[in-house]
Order: structure tokens, then sequence, then C-alpha cells
């Protein structure tokens, strides 16, 4: 048999990992429309000067929770840059899905459901990697979030920031800022190390080349933020949600394990195998076997 078939030593177990796959799909989907963040929460993870920090956030305790009812794993949070988060997840149930494939990145899925999940709940775009899995003879399966800089800026800083910044464009020191702003002098402190970490200000508290472009023409971006519920209030909504469109694919899988859906040949094997790796669902996998039987 040709070597592309060896992700599934049968056509059956073809269609049981492909049959998950379409409920992780499902689930992802459903969580995802479920779990718009408010702003004033993903601030809170954005500012965090440590791993260990984000790790305790609200919103990070509620992205391990969500993707483990999903199905893709526990998250761990192991790097937090100013515009890189990586996550780890260890004994990926993604990665059991192939389970003779060797020497390849196969966790796609949940790369995919991180980028999903920053963009559409977070509103930070950017580009999601799978920097090493299990299947490719590595310890455990990590993600590399890297986020456009320019909606990290218009979402990381508040209005009290801003006005740190205007104040220190002024001339303004620490003590007359605190003064001004009515605020305890560690808190104004802590803002102005986090506006260090955003390099708008440098290690003697002026501004930068990069924060005086942000006063001049970034303050103005993002105009008025929503404030809304945080979706970890009512988890139970969330979990209804996947429940329910999770149950078509499991209906479907029931019904693929009776009995096969078409004749099975060595090249349906084959060639299944090979079209799913290029397809972006498994939607989209029937519709090019049912177009492909239809021709023959």
């Amino acid at each position: 048999m040709n070597n592309k078939a060896n992700e599934f030593s049968s056509f059956a177990e073809t269609i049981a990992s492909l049959g998950t796959l379409t409920k992780l799909e499902s689930a992802v989907s459903a969580a995802i429309k479920s779990s718009r963040v408010p702003p004033k929460e993903t601030r809170k993870l954005l500012k965090c000067l440590s791993v260990q920090e984000a790790g305790n956030t609200a919103l990070f305790q509620f992205m391990r929770d969500l993707f483990s009812k999903v199905g893709v794993g526990e998250l761990e949070i192991i790097k937090n840059d100013i515009f890189r988060y990586d996550f780890a997840i260890e004994n990926s149930p993604v990665c059991k899905l192939y389970p003779h494939v060797k020497n390849k990145k196969t966790c796609y899925i949940t790369a995919e459901s991180l980028s999903q999940f920053f963009s559409k709940d977070l509103s930070l775009p950017g580009t999601v990697e799978e920097t090493a899995c299990r299947n490719a003879g590595d310890a455990r399966c990590e993600f590399a979030v890297s986020l456009q800089p320019l909606a990290v800026y218009q979402l990381a800083l508040d209005d009290v920031d801003k006005t740190i910044i205007s104040n220190v464009m002024e001339g303004q020191n620490r003590a007359r800022i605190s003064e001004s702003l009515e605020m305890a002098d560690d808190e104004v402190l802590f803002r102005m190390n986090i506006l260090k970490r955003y390099k708008i200000l440098n290690d003697d508290y002026e501004m930068t080349e990069i924060g005086e472009t942000y006063h001049k023409y970034g303050e103005g971006m993002g105009g008025a933020e929503e404030d809304f519920q945080a979706p970890w209030k009512d988890m139970a909504i969330i979990s209804d949600a996947i429940s329910a469109s999770t149950s078509f694919a499991e209906a479907f899988t029931e019904t693929a394990n009776g009995e096969p859906l078409w004749e099975v040949k060595e090249k349906d094997i084959v060639n299944l195998a090979d079209e799913a790796k290029k397809s972006k669902s498994f939607a989209e996998l029937l519709s090019k076997q049912v177009k492909s039987d239809m021709e023959e």
C-alpha cells in the first residue's frame, strides 16, 4: 500500500478519526460564538508582567476550562511577551487521532482554535503556529500566538494610562502625576512600569520614540469601549451550546461505524487520508468525496 495511507491503518479508523475531528470543529465553533470577552478583562491579561501572573487571571482560567470542554486538551501558558503568547498541551487528544503519524505536526485544529479565540473573542488578530508536537517527536505540543501590535496597543492601554502618557509629555514627574490623578504612588509606578514594558517609556520613565508616536497618533484609537458580562459568569450556557453542536457529528459517527458509506477500496483509503490533510473541515472533505463518487 502507498505510504500516504500510513496515517490510518484502516478505513474504519479513518472514519472514526474524521468523525472526532468533526465534533471538535463543531465544539470550537459553538464555543467561540459564546465566549466574547470584555476588553477590560483582556487588558488584565495583556498587562501581566510574568507567566505566573498571566496564568492566574480569570481570562486564562476561562481559556483553560473552555479548551478542555471543547476537547483539545489542558492549556498551559508558558510565555507572555507583549505581542506573543505561547501555550503548551501535555498529552494532546488531537495527537491521538493520528496514531501512525511520525515526525509530523498534526494539531492544526488546536492552532486554529487559538487563532479564532484570540481574534474573535479577544479582538486580538494575529497568527498561530504549532511550534512543537508529540507526533513530531517533541515532549509536548506547543503553540505560538503572534499578535498584531496595533491591536495590542489599542486594547492594552486605558484612559488612565493615556493620561499618564500626556502628563509625562508635559514634563511632570511621578509625584506630580500621582497628585493630579489622586492615585497612590505605587499604583502610578506600576502603570508606568507597564508603559516601560510596551516601550512607551524608557528605563528613566521618559518618553520613547514609540511613546511619542503613540501619543500623537494612537491615543484616539478604538472609540468608546463596550462593557458586558464576562462569559465565565455562566459556563453552563457555553457547555450546553458545545453539547448541542456536537449532536449531529455524534450521530454521523455512530452511523459510519454501523456500515460502510460506500464500497471500500484501497485507493479510497489512500485518497481520503491525503485529501483530509488538504481540507479545512470535515464538511469540505465529504463534499470532495461525494463529488469524486459522482464523477466515477
